[in-house]
């Protein structure tokens, strides 16, 4: 999402519209700025979601983009909709064992031929095993052969 001076008033209309009778809908502008605000509490989230690629900061400062979320969020209806799913979410993050293997990807695997070097050795000593498996299986054969004889 690209947050820039325009957000504000852009996304207030489209709440205002989506509030008219005159039509049927789900709120999804609505719904969608709700889950904003509840990822958004303060600039710390503002810059996981920017450093996630979720959002473009143009406005400024990552102060402001949560004080602009809080703004436009304070009159909508059940703001606290996406509680759960929040609460998920920041305990997902908060794994330990999640952040570890995040930061190992990032730092190990970054670049595809490091993946491939990696699995390469795993591929090649499967390989090896089905061949040395299907040698005893042919060795197996010749001596019942053998004993048949």
């Amino acid at each position: 999402m690209v947050v820039d001076d325009s957000t504000g008033s852009k996304t207030m209309n489209l709440v205002a519209y989506e509030m008219c009778l005159d039509f049927e809908n789900d709120f999804e502008v609505t719904s969608y700025l709700c889950f904003f605000d509840s990822l958004i509490d303060t600039a710390k989230d503002v810059k996981e979601l920017r450093h996630a690629g979720v959002l473009l900061n143009y406005l400024g400062s990552d102060e402001e983009v949560a004080d602009l979320f809080s703004k436009i969020t304070t009159n909508l209806p059940d703001p606290d909709i996406y509680q759960e799913v929040t609460e998920k979410i920041r305990c997902y993050c908060n794994n330990t064992w999640t952040s570890f293997i995040a930061k190992a990807y990032s730092t190990y695997f970054s670049n595809p031929w490091s993946m491939i070097a990696f699995l390469a050795p795993f591929i090649e000593k499967k390989k090896v095993q089905q061949q040395w498996q299907q040698e005893r299986k042919q060795e197996k054969q010749q001596k019942k052969q053998k004993q048949g004889e």
